[in-house]
């Protein structure tokens, strides 16, 4: 990447009028990423796993000579937290509403980290263009939540806006240009305030280390400044701008990236120079960094524990997931965190596994082959995820033992849910429904009937079909016609099947 040269000189104004931040809200799936593809001519969602951000990112794109920052907040329920910072980080709030779904659970959640953030509202109402859509229901429904749009009551400016098609846009932008020059004094910065930074998202890069994604609030962020967090330091070692562009110093209102932390920010963080620290301590800034409840008092609480080692691609969705799955409520079951960290699966966490008898969930990171090697020699399980709330109903199941997570662990067992002779030979066939593991031909099995502990019949397994078809192995959900060696005629309907 090329330094930028263009704002060497930039430090020299007094004054500087920083582009107004700007925030995307809404419910999963109303379009607030496409809006952002619209403006920046780009394609995030085709790189986002099933369509939906699942992290912070920060953007500044610029319109009629006049830049804007945005910040592209999560619209899934599972990223309220994450939503409500980029809120709290933002001047202005766009509220992306769908024509064809109006106001729905998330756009509530929205509405009110909106108004929590007492900034300036825009409403954008996306997909216009499908057929059958009802704006004056879209209104009423914002209406009841307190959104009084302009011909509705109220002086909030909703615009019609189609992202595929790239329609209303940049009367879009206009409004938010409009909106910032009604508020003047709040853009006004002096470039000798002292620096206010505010980290976005942070994450692991295998290549150049811990990135963090950043909007300067106040202040000039240069390179080699040092810099600091409540508990992380850093040199500054390259500040990349939204282009990708390296540069010698960003601005307010810039979005960035910064590279040279040696611990992992926050998202929400405050990031100053180290002088500033106890000032903003003093002032209770800072915020506090996330809980993760102890093992021990997670334990005595339940008789039942789904142990979890989790590694995620960044600190806000890690902080996601785990309040996610706070909030599972299954009755004398509960999930407990044993361990919660970013980066690609280690051989610690197999370890930690290993002993504590835990399910790694590897959300959007990767598992080197020696890893996959390591579980599989301690017999450990490596669920690997990319859509959280696919992750969240796994866990869920497991706990209400719906679906077994650790089905590795677990021997073929099934019950009879059908018996037949087959007409020629007089063989008797069972029919089998797999509700864990999996069975295999030649496996050895035990029949059990009622609450008997003991075998009624052991045998092994000669052939299976499924349908018409001879397999060597049936999985989990599979109904199996099965064969036994020595034979019996002595299955009845309900009986157990396990393969011992």
């Amino acid at each position: 990447m090329k330094i930028d040269q263009n704002k060497k000189a930039k430090n020299e104004k007094t004054t500087y009028v920083r582009p107004p931040i700007v925030t995307l809200m809404g419910h999963v799936d109303h379009g607030k990423t496409s809006i952002l593809d619209a403006i920046r001519e780009s394609h995030l969602t085709k790189k986002e796993s099933g369509g939906i951000t699942q992290h912070i990112g920060a953007y500044t794109v610029e319109k009629s000579g006049k830049k804007i920052t945005f910040i592209d907040t999560p619209g899934h329920e599972a990223f309220t937290k994450m939503r409500a910072r980029g809120g709290a980080a933002a001047d202005i709030v766009i509220l992306v509403v769908a024509a064809d779904d109006g106001v729905m659970p998330q756009t509530e959640e929205a509405i009110m980290h909106a108004k929590a953030a007492a900034a300036p509202i825009i409403v954008a109402i996306n997909k216009v263009d499908l057929p059958g859509v009802d704006i004056m229901r879209v209104k009423k429904g914002l209406a009841d939540n307190g959104i009084m749009v302009e011909g509705f009551g109220g002086d909030i400016v909703a615009v019609l806006v189609s992202a595929t098609k790239k329609t209303g846009i940049n009367e879009l932008l206009d409004v938010i240009n409009l909106v910032a020059e009604m508020h003047p004094d709040e853009f006004q910065s002096q470039v000798s305030d002292p620096l206010e930074v505010l980290a976005i998202e942070s994450r692991h890069d295998p290549r150049s280390g811990i990135t963090v994604s950043a909007i300067v609030k106040k202040g000039i962020l240069k390179l080699r400044d040092e810099i600091c967090t409540k508990d992380s330091v850093a040199k500054v070692k390259a500040i990349i701008d939204s282009s990708g562009k390296r540069v010698l110093l960003a601005m307010p209102g810039d979005a960035i990236e910064i590279l040279g932390f040696t611990n992992v920010p926050q998202s929400g963080d405050i990031i100053t120079t180290i002088d500033r620290l106890e000032t903003l301590k003093a002032g209770n800034i800072l915020e506090s960094p996330l809980p993760v409840a102890d093992a021990s008092e997670v334990q005595s609480k339940s008789a039942k524990s789904l142990n979890l080692v989790l590694r995620a691609d960044t600190l806000g969705t890690l902080e996601a997931i785990i309040s996610s799955i706070s909030k599972i409520k299954v009755e004398d079951a509960i999930a407990n965190i044993m361990f919660s960290g970013t980066g690609e699966v280690k051989e610690s966490d197999i370890l930690l596994a290993s002993t504590g008898k835990a399910i790694i969930i590897a959300f959007k990171v990767g598992v080197p082959p020696s890893i996959s090697k390591a579980a599989e020699a301690q017999k450990v399980i490596i669920r690997e995820h990319e859509i959280i709330y696919k992750l969240l109903e796994e866990i869920e199941g497991a706990l209400q033992g719906v679906i077994e997570i650790e089905e590795a662990k677990v021997k073929g067992k099934g019950f009879v849910i059908e018996k037949f002779v087959l007409p020629k030979s007089n063989t008797v066939v069972a029919g089998i429904l797999i509700e864990a593991g999996k069975l295999k031909s030649n496996s050895r099995i035990g029949v059990f009937r009622g609450e008997a502990d003991t075998p009624l019949y052991v045998a092994r397994i000669k052939s299976m079909h499924i349908g018409p078809n001879e397999v060597q192995v049936a999985n989990k959900g599979d109904e199996v016609g099965v064969i036994f060696k020595p034979e019996t005629t002595d299955i009845n309907l309900d009986d157990r099947i396990v393969a011992l």
